[in-house]
């Protein structure tokens, strides 16, 4: 400490600024969300199918979904069982993901017995994982060239009771069991599917988990303890017992569904689900040419002991933790025009929510600027440990597309929520974001134990594109790690295309060739025009793989890429540098599908819920 002192002394006074100035920028980098995945309810399996549901406003119909069924069409639970019975209507209602069973453990080299032994929830934040990173435009290949941080939210682990329901199976018990049914590996799991190094780290604050995890990850990045952090949660509700504790709780809505600060507000539904944001520090994700879809300015954790009991929510905790979060980012309450609210359903904690949010934003006047607020709990259910994920990605993709998307019940707002007397607005049509700059938000999520979260975002700066389009023929690599990923890679990217009008091949070609893994079962192709690049993917989404070389008509570039394609199809890594030179246009980065995974069924088939 001394010679660090001695050393501050000896600097000059402008010296001395600069460093702390510096200091300052480190310490407050805004760090891009650069990536998302998700598998939600409703078949919400990426971030543009999760803000079309959002903008249209849809609900779907937990208080009659039923049982959810598995790969073979069997229901997750026999309702007929004597101990079952009784819980049998709540069971019915919630919003579930069916297939649970599904897994590709060839993927990520798990062997099959390892496989069946490791909790769902580990193998969807798995595949979860690999949708965001290849959302995010990184390669597996890249992320072990960089220091990589996992952050994790684990909740409860109910596969042990699938397994044990009926007693033990004939092979007994496994070694497996252990890091399957670990929360500490929903982390380390990751990490290691991945062959990545840096801080692995997971944490259970219940609802506020995904948040908390994001904190944690943003003081890493800014401390650079790692250089990209991905962070990521899963929920499954594969005990109907919890269920069963919840309703006796009070907790869950009788009406089968999520209102939150609506007049019919009566608890929650539960949920299923899964999402995974991969987090950058700004300045390298612009550097790599990554679009971020919007920036965390600031975060915060806090916990209110002083309340009368664990579960009683604390307005003074969440007014608190909001306000902490808010100097973090260095914003000014007014500067924020939307928040993501905890609110699952239940009326009164809506009711406390409303209260803290218009003290800790400043908008307790009826003169006070507008402050929306929403939960996306109303349109897919809790959550419940994940509820913060898919709650912090509708928020960046409304800050990414300057729109507030509409809120289920606001024709239906609950009177005893101040809103006459407050700037708090719900949105009941998609909104143009209400301020023309700088787009702020926040997102809130509060555990049932104490422990609250809240995340300050901003919209990212905008950012010239690339060349729109560059001369071609273009290069069309693709790859799987068997025939029938290679067939729905290619068919997953033929359906992105054929919806969407802005791509050029240019860009495409680039975004495979840099952005991908290259695994073993390839297929290349020489393409000269759009149709030409669609065609090529059907052929291949249809299961032919022959190459179509450009005929030798004896151009340069021709030439080359014909030779590069043969080096893909031999096993060779892409030469960007011969495509893409460095002194010269590069066609931007896109956003596509990433690789198909070919599920097999791992479930322990000597139970049934009986």
């Amino acid at each position: 400490m001394t010679s660090y002192i001695d050393y501050l002394e000896s600097l000059s006074r402008k010296q001395l600024m600069v460093m702390l100035a510096r200091q300052r920028q480190e310490q407050s980098q805004g760090i891009a969300v650069v990536g998302m995945g998700c598998r939600l309810p409703g078949g919400l399996d990426d971030a543009g199918s999760l803000r079309t549901a959002l903008r249209e406003g849809r609900v779907l119909a937990t208080e009659a979904a039923g049982v959810p069924s598995d790969s073979l069409g069997r229901p997750r639970w026999n309702l007929g069982a004597p101990d079952l019975a009784p819980l049998a209507d709540r069971l019915r209602q919630g919003a579930y993901l069916s297939d649970v069973d599904l897994f590709d453990a060839a993927y990520f080299g798990i062997p099959e017995q390892e496989a069946l032994h490791m909790d769902p929830q580990q193998r969807l934040l798995l595949e979860v994982t690999v949708q965001a990173l290849a959302d995010a435009g990184l390669s597996r290949e890249r992320l072990r060239r960089s220091s990589v941080g996992v952050f994790a939210g684990a909740g409860p682990v109910e596969y042990p009771y699938a397994w044990l329901r009926g007693g033990l199976p004939d092979g007994g018990l496994s070694p497996h069991m252990s890091t399957g049914s670990s929360p500490s590996a929903f982390s380390g799991r990751i990490a290691l599917a991945l062959g990545v190094a840096g801080p692995a780290i997971t944490v259970d604050t219940a609802s506020s988990s995904m948040l908390t995890a994001v904190h944690l990850a943003v003081q890493a990045l800014r401390r650079r303890e790692c250089d990209v952090a991905l962070v990521g949660i899963a929920n499954l509700l594969l005990s109907p017992f919890s269920t069963g504790i919840l309703d006796r709780a009070g907790m869950l809505s009788p009406s089968g569904r999520s209102r939150p600060f609506t007049r019919r507000a009566d608890g929650h539904v539960r949920a299923e689900g899964c999402g995974v944001v991969v987090l950058e520090r700004y300045a390298d994700a612009v550097s790599a040419g990554r679009l971020p879809y919007a920036l965390v300015r600031g975060s915060a954790v806090h916990a209110q002991g002083d309340r009368p009991s664990m579960s009683v929510a604390s307005a003074r905790g969440q007014k608190a933790v909001i306000e902490r979060a808010l100097r973090d980012a260095g914003v000014s309450p007014a500067d924020v025009q939307y928040v993501e609210a905890q609110a699952n359903g239940s009326r009164l904690g809506g009711q406390i929510e409303a209260e803290s949010i218009a003290e800790a934003y400043e908008r307790f006047s009826p003169d006070a600027p507008p402050l929306h607020i929403g939960s996306v709990k109303a349109n897919i259910g809790y959550l419940e440990t994940a509820s913060g994920g898919p709650g912090l990605m509708k928020t960046a993709l409304a800050l990414a597309h300057a729109e507030l998307p509409p809120q289920p019940g606001a024709d239906d707002l609950d009177p005893d929520i101040p809103w006459q007397r407050t700037g708090l607005r719900l949105a009941a049509a998609p909104l143009p974001w209400p301020a023309q700059d700088v787009r702020r938000a926040g997102v809130s999520g509060f555990g049932f134990c104490g422990t609250n979260a809240h995340v300050v975002l901003e919209s990212a700066p905008e950012s010239g594109a690339g060349e729109p389009d560059l001369p071609g023929p273009w290069l069309l690599l693709l790859s799987g790690h068997n025939e029938p990923a290679l067939a729905g890679t290619a068919r997953r990217l033929l359906h992105r295309l054929r919806e969407s009008t802005d791509w050029s091949p240019a860009a495409v070609s680039r975004t495979l060739a840099e952005t991908r893994d290259h695994l073993a079962v390839r297929y290349a192709s020489v393409v000269h025009d759009r149709a030409g690049l669609l065609r090529d993917l059907a052929r291949v989404a249809d299961g032919d793989r022959t190459a179509v070389l450009a005929p030798p008509d004896g151009a340069e570039r021709t030439l080359l890429l014909s030779r590069l394609a043969r080096r893909h199809l031999a096993g060779d890594p892409p030469d960007l540098a011969a495509l893409w030179p460095e002194d010269g246009p590069r066609p931007p980065l896109l956003r596509l599908p990433g690789p198909a995974l070919t599920g097999r069924r791992f479930w322990p088939d000597h139970h049934d819920w009986t």
